[in-house]
């Protein structure tokens, strides 16, 4: 799946999910949905998935969550969008997690493959020197972002009335 899909529409159904319970402003968590596709903007930059993604981005964020107590919804949604970034790009090639102290990518990989009648789990992590994929060539919206964005869509139309008609 592309990463923008993925960055968009996974935190935010997640955060959307469990709003309720959190006692999260919908609204605040769509409003700061960008943040979940900030770090991608170190594609400008050599080498891409190095200068924001890494946990130094989540630096300034927690310690505002820590301080801040009357405006910790705000920062824990920003803080989850951030790492959210990074935990999904580090099963999708690895990031350099600790750049620039360390420049070694880490990366995850964990799937279950189907082989002669039979599932296989795959998986593997480590560090390596470069990211395996880098989303070359990928489209940005594919056939399989499209089926599951409409799935996700629902859901969040879904609980948006529900809190609506809590509310009332």
């Amino acid at each position: 799946m592309s990463s923008l899909f993925n960055h968009i529409f996974i935190p935010l159904a997640i955060l959307l999910l469990f709003s309720d319970r959190l006692k999260l402003d919908q609204r605040k968590v769509l409003a700061l949905s960008f943040f979940a596709v900030l770090p991608d903007a170190d594609a400008i930059f050599l080498p891409h998935r190095a200068l924001f993604h890494n946990i130094f981005i989540l630096i300034i964020p927690v310690l505002l969550f820590i301080l801040l107590r009357n405006r910790r919804d705000l920062f824990g949604i920003i803080c989850f969008y951030l790492a959210s970034h990074l935990v999904l790009d580090l099963f999708n090639g690895g990031i350099f997690l600790f750049y620039p102290v360390y420049n070694k990518v880490f990366f995850a990989r964990a799937e279950l493959l189907f082989e002669l009648d039979s599932f296989i789990p795959v998986t593997d992590y480590g560090i390596r020197r470069a990211i395996v994929n880098m989303g070359k060539g990928e489209p940005a919206i594919s056939s399989e972002n499209t089926g599951v964005a409409l799935l996700l869509i629902v859901l969040i139309i879904v609980l948006v009335m529900r809190s609506k008609n809590k509310r009332k």
